[in-house]
């Protein structure tokens, strides 16, 4: 079920019996919860109808014997279990074990009086099954996963609206670029924009991103790769620069550039077999924003071009840490390298 219809539907105090969250997303989980708790339950009288378990630490049982517990004080009671590991196929150290069955017998007539939240971080639930195969049928199944390209940006200019401002579609873009595509980081950062913009429908422009919005390290070594791969090398250096003068360690952007070009080295090995932007997502564990960027810079580089420029970061982070070499020269002369790859991959 959307994420949208199901909030929308709470909204409406059209509540479900069993609700079944999962996915990565942890950020837009929270936010479900936090509307299911808002509208499900009486603020006071919150501590009497509001329990959240945690199924590696109780037995099912104990939280199907909550969730049949009628009301008190109030309409409508709310049991939240994390950690449904009972769902997937992993099978992590838990101190109980939880026996599907009393599950499956709650679900055959679940009290209306009560919505069960049933949550999990695992990317999918485990088909085959037969609790996840009844729970298909009579629960709200409302997958989590990381939000990628227009529906990023549609999220970020609805957050924004959240807080009162304004951002158009290509400030959207910009932010997620120069952010990152991190739910959590994003909120943050369009919060701080709409209390320095006022608020009540004012916009945010270029020039508030550019001033206000904070950088990771990760996106900086992100950025200066893609204005070297786009053959923007003195772009590429003013950020190393930038990078260095903040007291950013060598060593750690050696590791952080090393990182980077092995994901440009597996997109570039596995894109071409037909797999997507949110497979590959799923198969290297990065966000899938970061797999699209990668697309984009790993186009100009051969593989064989990607594997000597890994083999170059592994010698000067030896270099580096045997004090073989001024790191600040090794940083430059790989920004140099990177250029003369993509130059030549251009220019065969």
């Amino acid at each position: 079920m959307p994420l949208l219809s199901a909030i929308r539907e709470i909204r409406q105090k059209q509540f479900a019996p069993v609700y079944v969250l999962y996915g990565p997303e942890s950020f837009l989980a929270e936010e479900f919860l936090a509307a299911a708790r808002r509208e499900m339950i009486d603020p006071a009288f919150a501590d009497l109808n509001l329990s959240v378990y945690d199924c590696t630490e109780t037995p099912l049982a104990e939280i199907v014997q909550d969730a049949e517990t009628l009301p008190f004080l109030g309409e409508h009671r709310l049991v939240i279990a994390r950690q449904a590991y009972f769902l997937t196929g992993s099978k992590p150290a838990t101190k109980v074990e939880s026996d599907p069955d009393a599950l499956l017998a709650y679900l055959e007539q679940p009290p209306t009086y009560t919505s069960l939240v049933l949550h999990t971080e695992a990317d999918k639930l485990d088909e085959r099954k037969k609790l996840v195969k009844i729970l298909h049928q009579k629960a709200k199944v409302i997958p989590f996963q990381p939000l990628r390209d227009a529906d990023l940006y549609a999220w970020v200019e609805r957050q924004a609206e959240k807080y009162h401002a304004v951002i158009e579609r290509p400030q959207a873009v910009k932010l997620v670029e120069r952010a990152g595509g991190d739910l959590r980081l994003l909120d943050k950062e369009l919060e701080k924009m709409a209390l320095f913009v006022g608020g009540s429908g004012a916009v945010i422009t270029d020039e508030v991103i550019e001033t206000l919005a904070s950088r990771t390290l990760e996106q900086d070594v992100f950025a200066l790769i893609e204005h070297t791969a786009a053959g923007r090398l003195d772009k590429g250096l003013r950020m190393l620069y930038d990078c260095l003068k903040t007291g950013e360690e060598p060593i750690r952007l050696v590791a952080l550039l090393a990182r980077q070009f092995r994901l440009l080295l597996h997109v570039r090995q596995w894109a071409p077999r037909g797999y997507s932007q949110q497979q590959l997502a799923g198969m290297l564990k990065v966000h899938p924003y970061a797999v699209k960027k990668a697309m984009e810079q790993a186009r100009h580089f051969s593989e064989a071009a990607l594997r000597r420029l890994l083999a170059v970061l592994a010698e000067e982070d030896y270099r580096m840490k045997s004090g073989q070499v001024d790191k600040r020269l090794a940083l430059e002369l790989f920004m140099t390298r990177v250029y003369e790859e993509r130059t030549k991959a251009k220019n065969p």
